[in-house]
This record gives structure tokens, C-alpha cells and sequence, in this order.
């Protein structure tokens, strides 16, 4: 049965991440469309780095492809969460966490059930394919509501605190 092999996980998941780039390009701004592509780096380059090392897990033991693959989907997400101004990419990025975190356990625990290591690795990305959706269509709808607005956040620089000369210094 085929739609339920991995393979077709692969390409579902894969026709999602395209159709939510599309949206992203179209109607998001940066934080949209850098997510989107941390979407599409899992798609594009899963196959390509297992491809490369010879190996497809049988998930009996830690996938090292897709622990550095969500390593580096993790640092980008917990990067854009931090200066985004948006809210959404802080639950993207902790559903990464989750994804990153699952990787760690088996690595520590090798007697880790295989179904409970898929379902903590591969659970959390259908979760960030609905919150980048939400995010998009927010981004869109208020957009169009209010005009457009900042897509990251500003640093100010850091300010010295200045003391009164009547403060007290005791």
C-alpha cells in the first residue's frame, strides 16, 4: 500500500513545504519565507545528505543525517524567533526543539522504542506546517488590514544608564 510508506510521508510532506514556500514568496515577509525554506531544506536536503553518507536508517539507532539536518533547522528557527516581530516563529521553534531534543534522547537511550523516536522527530514538523500556515495568513490579513510593518525587530543601542546627581550613594 503506498500512501502508507514513508515514501508517500515524503512527498506529502514535501507538496506542503512547496505550496507553503509559494505562500510564503507571495504573501509573507522575511520571517515567513525564511521558515518556509527551513521547511524545504528538510525535504531538499534529508534525501541528498542520506544519499552521501550511504545510509538510511532503520531507526534501531540514531539517524545522525537527520540529527544534524534538524541541528541546523534549529539554530535558523530559534534565530528567526529571536528577531522576528512575530510571535508564531517562538512556537515554531520550540516544536524544533522538540524535533532536535527526540535526536538527543536516542543518542543517550539507546533503547529507545523506534515508534516513539519517529513520532518525537518526524511529529513536530506537521505541527510547523500549521503554524507557518497560520503565520502566513496572519501576516497577510494584517497586511492588508494596516499596511505593511516591520518584519524583524530592532536593537537599539545600548543606552548608558544615567545616574541623577541627587541620587543617594549610600
Amino acid at each position: 500500500m503506498w500512501f502508507a510508506s514513508g515514501e508517500f510521508r515524503y512527498w506529502f510532506q514535501f507538496g506542503l513545504f512547496a505550496i507553503l514556500a509559494i505562500a510564503a514568496w507571495r504573501y509573507g515577509g522575511g520571517p515567513e519565507r525564511v521558515l518556509a525554506g527551513v521547511l524545504l531544506w528538510f525535504s531538499i536536503a534529508f534525501p541528498i545528505a542520506n544519499w552521501f553518507l550511504g545510509q538510511w536508517s532503520d531507526l534501531s539507532q540514531l539517524d545522525t543525517a537527520n540529527a544534524i539536518l534538524d541541528g541546523v533547522a534549529l539554530i535558523v528557527s530559534v534565530a528567526v524567533a529571536l528577531t522576528a516581530n512575530r510571535v508564531y516563529p517562538l512556537w515554531f521553534a520550540a516544536f524544533q526543539v522538540l524535533a532536535a531534543t527526540a535526536h538527543l534522547a536516542k543518542g543517550l537511550a539507546q533503547g529507545t522504542a523506534a515508534l516513539a523516536y519517529v513520532v518525537l522527530y518526524v511529529g513536530p514538523s506537521y505541527c510547523q506546517i500549521v503554524i507557518l500556515a497560520l503565520g502566513i495568513w496572519n501576516h497577510h490579513r494584517r497586511v492588508r488590514k494596516y499596511g505593511t510593518y516591520r518584519a524583524w525587530r530592532n536593537s537599539s543601542s545600548r543606552l548608558r544608564a544615567t545616574i541623577p546627581s541627587n541620587w543617594p550613594s549610600g
